[in-house]
């Protein structure tokens, strides 16, 4: 993991991408600067400490109007709430429980928010696209990728990488911790969406063979089958 600090000025969280932290480089993104951190304003409650986030007022304070019309403000929240990840070093906002969502996710999933380490801060080109690592293919792996193109999410590259070939339409990759960011090899594994059309006997048959010669022809081989070369089924099978 890169411990580079952001390259703006007196911010010292660490670099997410392109030389900057993830809060800069999102705004240079989308504004095409990059803008001063302000301080976060403060909720209009008097005696409240946390931040605004609607309305001029904290989230706590906000459900409260939002449920019952007064925010009650001689009436101190229930609970204290967390705007960052509780987990260390994580910099992530806190959905549940004080924790991101993949810490919560592991937390559920495991008993501890910190398994399957080291959790991954991607640093480089690219994007966070419905929790997955969207990036560039290098020039050199992208015969890798379907249609040789130049973006791909990264553990379909790497799954490309395992198998020697492009990942086919019906192809995908399974995280087996849930982390859809830990692309370690030993955390993917290949699942495959295709299914017979029908359900006769001969449709299932035929989809056997068809799993065979995709997946392990060393199997089906082992099985007294050879191969057409120009087919990749069995001599003598006809669909």
């Amino acid at each position: 993991m890169s411990e580079r600090q952001c390259g703006v000025e007196e911010c010292d969280r660490r670099v997410y991408a392109r030389g900057l932290c993830g809060r800069h480089y999102k705004q240079q993104l989308r504004h095409g600067l990059v803008q001063p951190d302000r301080a976060p304003a403060a909720c209009a409650v008097p005696a409240c400490d946390r931040r605004a986030v609607t309305r001029g007022w904290c989230h706590g304070h906000y459900l409260r109007w939002s449920r019952t019309g007064d925010v009650q403000e001689d009436i101190p929240l229930a609970r204290p709430v967390r705007d960052v990840c509780s987990v260390e070093d994580c910099e992530r906002g806190a959905h549940s429980a004080g924790m991101c969502r993949s810490h919560y996710a592991r937390q559920r999933k495991h008993g501890d928010p910190q398994a399957g380490k080291p959790f991954r801060t991607v640093t480089g080109d690219g994007s966070i696209s419905n929790g997955y690592w969207w990036g560039a293919v290098p020039h050199d792996k992208r015969h890798l990728v379907p249609e040789g193109r130049a973006y791909e999410f990264e553990h379909r590259l790497v799954m490309g990488e395992i198998l020697g070939r492009p990942l086919l339409p019906d192809e995908t990759v399974h995280h087996r911790n849930g982390d859809r960011l830990d692309n370690r090899p030993e955390n993917l594994e290949l699942w495959s969406t295709a299914q017979p059309k029908g359900q006769r006997v001969h449709d299932k048959l035929v989809f056997a063979l068809e799993i065979l010669c995709r997946y392990d022809e060393e199997l089906l081989s082992a099985l007294g089958r050879d191969l057409d070369p120009e087919t990749g089924a069995p001599y003598g099978f006809e669909p």
